[in-house]
C-alpha cells in the first residue's frame, strides 16, 4: 500500500493506478495467507496420517522384535517379520519423501528420524536393511540421509 501512494505522489499517475497496486498487494498477500494455510492443512494430514499408520501398524511390531531379540541372541526374523521392516522402510522413505518436499517441517523430521535410527540399528533388524539398501534408488534417497547413523 505504501509502494502505491509513493508512486502515486512521484508520478503524479491517476487514482486508478494507485487502486490497481494496492488491490495488487491485497491479493498477493491473501494469496500467500492461503498457501500457508493449505500448507498447514496438509502438514495436519500427513502428520495425522503417519502416526496413526506407524502406531498401529509398526510402533508394537517393532518393539517386539527388538525385545525378543535381546531376549535371544539367536533370535530369527520371520518371513512375516521381515516383510514388516521392509514395510517400515518404504514407510520411512515416504516421509522422507515429504520432508524433500518441504511438507514436513525440519523438527518433525528430526524427531522421525530418530526414532528410524533406534529400530534401524537393532542388529536383527539392521540384517533386512542392509540388504535393501542394495536397491537405494527404491527408498526416494533415505538411505543416503541416514546413514552415518546406521550401522550400514
Amino acid at each position: 500500500m505504501i509502494i502505491g501512494i509513493g508512486f502515486f505522489y512521484l508520478t503524479k499517475e491517476r487514482v486508478e493506478v494507485l487502486g490497481a497496486i494496492i488491490a495488487t498487494g491485497i491479493s498477493l498477500s491473501l494469496g500467500i495467507r492461503q498457501y500457508k494455510t493449505e500448507n498447514d492443512k496438509l502438514f495436519k494430514e500427513l502428520f495425522t496420517e503417519f502416526n496413526t499408520k506407524y502406531d498401529k501398524t509398526f510402533n508394537n511390531a517393532l518393539e517386539e522384535i527388538i525385545e525378543k531379540s535381546e531376549q535371544n541372541e539367536k533370535y530369527q526374523l520371520t518371513p512375516e517379520n521381515e516383510k514388516l521392516i521392509i514395510d517400515y522402510l518404504n514407510f520411512c522413505a515416504e516421509e522422507y519423501l515429504w520432508r524433500t518436499m518441504g511438507r514436513i517441517p525440519k523438527e518433525v523430521w528430526n524427531s522421525w528420524e530418530n526414532g528410524m535410527v533406534f529400530f534401524l540399528n537393532n542388529p536383527v533388524i539392521n540384517k533386512v536393511v542392509l540388504k535393501q539398501k542394495r536397491q537405494k534408488n527404491s527408498y526416494y534417497g533415505l538411505f543416503e540421509k541416514i546413514e552415518n547413523r546406521i550401522k550400514i
